[in-house]
């Protein structure tokens, strides 16, 4: 009976707050391909190595990694910042991401790979619930809500809309740098029932062969 009141009643030792964060979700494009083409082992260390990338450009904009998942990474940005700065911070941070890819791409992939790894981005703003949670008593940072969802799913809408970097007007209309950040949309997003507003903020995914193709073997 006791058990039964701790799993129906948990404690936490402080409750979520409310606070107002950029979220990006990053996917790597083609790792299923990859994982298909090259030996695992080095394709995974591979992705290790660019997420160790990753990871330090996001510090280096003032963000945190949540979590990585895979060939997922997800991050905010904005815990020690206002929204505005936020915001902005995420869109540098991602081109720097972009960049990085290239140019590992040019020394890697392409050469020995015969093909070079993408990225597909979605950057997203809003009010979320910061805290800490975790199973076996190792609290980590939780960040929940809506946005956080509208954020994965915008990254999930780059294979659809063939745009390598998705952002939601909300965080558009935030932005001090914008150029060319031209095309709006209105679109539907998975599970989100309202539509958003969108604008392609990248470039379409590469290919050597037909979209179709690349497309159905994306990660």
């Amino acid at each position: 009976m006791e058990n039964d009141q701790l799993i129906l009643n948990p404690t936490f030792d402080s409750p979520d707050r409310e606070q107002e964060l950029a979220i990006l979700f990053l996917d790597i494009r083609n790792f299923t391909g990859l994982l298909e083409a090259q030996a695992g082992q080095t394709v995974i260390q591979v992705v290790r190595r660019l997420f160790t990338a990753f990871n330090q450009i996001v510090k280096n904009f003032g963000g945190k990694v949540v979590e990585i998942a895979g060939d997922s990474l997800y991050a905010v940005f904005g815990l020690q910042s206002e929204l505005k700065e936020s915001v902005n911070n995420a869109y540098q941070a991602s081109k720097v991401m972009f960049q990085t890819v290239k140019l590992f791409n040019d020394a890697y992939a392409e050469p020995y790979y015969g093909g070079p790894l993408q990225i597909g981005v979605g950057l997203h703003a809003g009010k979320v619930f910061v805290g800490e949670f975790g199973l076996d008593n190792t609290p980590q940072l939780s960040v929940t809500g809506l946005p956080v969802n509208i954020a994965s799913r915008l990254q999930a809408k780059t294979k659809e809309l063939n745009n390598d970097m998705i952002i939601s007007e909300d965080a558009y209309q935030l932005l001090t740098e914008n150029e060319g950040i031209t095309l709006h949309q209105t679109v539907k997003l998975q599970g989100i029932s309202q539509d958003q507003q969108i604008r392609l903020a990248g470039k379409p995914y590469h290919t050597h062969q037909e979209l179709d193709y690349l497309l159905a073997i994306s990660g």
